[in-house]
């Protein structure tokens, strides 16, 4: 859902996504997008484990995944904003 919307963002902006360029918005929301997937995969395996402990690490990733997803989010905005 986020790759999604990053796509529809870039499209919508005009912005080349994939032009070459490095940013700080890019460089923290290709991250984001890897921390999601690797979030995604975690999860599903802590849903089958069904381990308490498992499922407390995760909830600790959980948090710093959404604390990171956060600087491109806002970054985002702020660029837009100027």
């Amino acid at each position: 859902m986020d790759t999604t919307g990053t796509l529809l963002m870039g499209r919508i902006s005009g912005n080349a996504m994939f032009s070459g360029k490095l940013s700080l918005h890019g460089v923290t929301g290709a991250l984001a997008i890897v921390l999601m997937i690797i979030h995604a995969v975690w999860a599903t395996i802590v849903l089958v484990k069904n381990n308490e402990e498992s499922a407390t690490n995760f909830h600790k990733f959980s948090i710093a995944v959404w604390a990171i997803w956060l600087v491109p989010y806002i970054l985002g905005m702020v660029i837009g904003m100027r």
